[in-house]
């Protein structure tokens, strides 16, 4: 039976809210929406705190003080995915909320957020605005499959290599010109790789497994992708790829770089060994990159905060992750784009005047201020000379080319990404390990995945999601079944 949301009962979301244990009251963080002043009072929830939040805060003091008519309240909210969903479906939802941009596909799909394209566009903000790269980000089909605009870019990062100049040099290597293909990369690792004569690793060159945050995307460095979008709406199941050709030759090579550090159980042993003696926290003086224990590591622009904190004499050198011969193209890098994104929740009172504080938070000055903060590059289409030319992070040039590229790529856009996710996590520790053949083991991926994805359109359509959208308490009960 479908539901809309206006016949959600309160009773019914705090049943949900038990249900999914979130453990706090009434929807999240809340007081009085007055402020004395006469304006129009949003609640701003965002899951920033630290150096971050200050940044964001300054955002809102800002717009607070540049006009009379709203006053934004900045709400830090743990938990902040679940809870939203939860208070949209009680009818009492927050009026800004900062979400993480793979939340796109399932509050779309389960009509818990309203498209900003028509709220936007008298401020000068469309998809336009944001670099080529980033558009895919924030657009998804409608229920009549229109693409439409759901959210705006908060702060964004490209991901890319980090090298250790230092080292490049001490062992000869051009430190100005870092490996542009996957060979490449593989000499330079096996020049930069120290081992002792017991075969216990000093320095790895370069591990895959270091941070370990994207176990999934080493496919589309060689000409690969993961998955293919369904029908209408972006409802129907979509195709899971994790066995393509391409993806096979990444993990396999994968496999093949554990095993240089030694036959059998010997390699991920010993690099098992290797990463005992890492930090346990990223932001950590004892971070792999940051120890000197690795000279390149995958990351994003955000490891120059942590080197700036930690080690700022560190010299480091920032390239676009290398890609397969093939598919080498240095005018239109490879490279995953992430971002958090500013959304308005279905139900809001006054979505005009959310869309004024969103639209004052797209202007390129406060675009550039808030990634300076964090070290990010910007979501723009258009970056001012000056902002890099001035930003603490030495390879803000190679991030904002990989934001600008067609080939940059973006997370799978569906809504059951955290699964797709969770299971490659768990399959690149056996491919890691060695216990089976990359490609066996990707297939085995790619028969859950599907299964996943089947069993969540069948879900919609038997609550006749169809044309007109999904709805808040699905989304729920999607998040429930990842759990079961």
């Amino acid at each position: 039976m479908a539901v809309r949301v206006a016949d959600i009962s309160r009773r019914a979301a705090v049943g949900g809210l038990a249900a999914a244990g979130a453990g706090f009251v009434l929807f999240g963080p809340r007081g009085p929406k007055e402020n004395g002043s006469g304006r129009i009072a949003l609640d701003y929830w965002e899951k920033w705190t630290g150096h971050e939040g200050r940044a964001m805060q300054k955002v809102v003091d800002e717009f607070n003080a540049s006009q009379s008519r709203i006053f934004v309240r900045y709400l830090v909210t743990a938990g902040i995915d679940q809870k939203t969903l939860i208070a949209v479906a009680g009818g009492n939802p927050p009026d800004v909320v900062g979400l993480w941009n793979y939340n796109i596909p399932l509050y779309a799909e389960t009509n818990a957020i309203l498209p900003l394209d028509d709220l936007l566009a008298p401020h000068g903000v469309t998809v336009e605005t944001y670099a080529t790269g980033v558009r895919k980000l924030i657009v998804h089909p409608d229920g009549t499959g229109r693409s439409r605009m759901w959210a705006t870019v908060n702060t964004c990062g490209t991901v890319a290599m980090y090298y250790n100049r230092a080292h490049f040099r001490e062992v000869g290597l051009d430190a100005d010109r870092p490996p542009l293909t996957i060979p490449e990369l593989d000499a330079a690792a096996r020049k930069l790789d120290v081992v002792g004569r017991d075969g216990t690793i000093k320095r790895a060159g370069f591990l895959h497994t270091e941070p370990g945050w994207w176990s999934w995307f080493w496919g589309y460095s060689f000409g690969g992708t993961l998955y293919e979008p369904g029908g209408v709406g972006g409802n129907s199941a979509g195709t899971c790829l994790a066995a393509s050709p391409e993806n096979a030759k990444a993990f396999e090579w994968m496999q093949a770089t554990c095993a240089r550090y030694g036959e059998g159980r010997l390699g991920p042993e010993r690099t098992k060994q290797f990463r005992s003696g890492f930090g346990t926290a990223y932001d950590s003086a004892l971070n792999g990159f940051l120890d000197g224990k690795c000279s390149m590591v995958v990351q994003g622009p955000w490891l120059a905060n942590v080197i700036e904190a930690h080690r700022p004499g560190l010299g480091y050198g920032v390239c676009a992750f290398p890609t397969a011969p093939e598919v080498l193209n240095e005018s239109e890098p490879i490279g995953l784009i992430d971002s958090d994104v500013l959304v308005v929740p279905r139900g809001v009172k006054d979505p005009e005047a959310c869309a004024e504080f969103i639209a004052y938070t797209q202007r390129q000055e406060v675009v550039e201020f808030l990634s300076t903060a964090h070290f990010k590059n910007s979501s723009l289409a258009n970056v001012s000379e000056g902002f890099l030319a001035s930003h603490p992070n030495k390879g803000v040039r190679v991030h904002t080319a990989i934001a600008a590229s067609p080939r940059g790529f973006v997370c799978p856009r569906t809504r059951i990404w955290p699964q797709f996710k969770d299971e490659f996590d768990a399959s690149m520790q056996r491919i890691w390990n060695l216990e089976r053949p990359a490609v066996e083991e990707l297939e085995l991926v790619r028969g859950r995945v599907q299964r996943q994805l089947t069993r969540v359109e069948e879900m919609a359509a038997r609550r006749s999601v169809g044309q007109e959208g999904g709805r808040p308490e699905e989304a729920e009960e999607v998040r429930r079944d990842r759990r079961g």
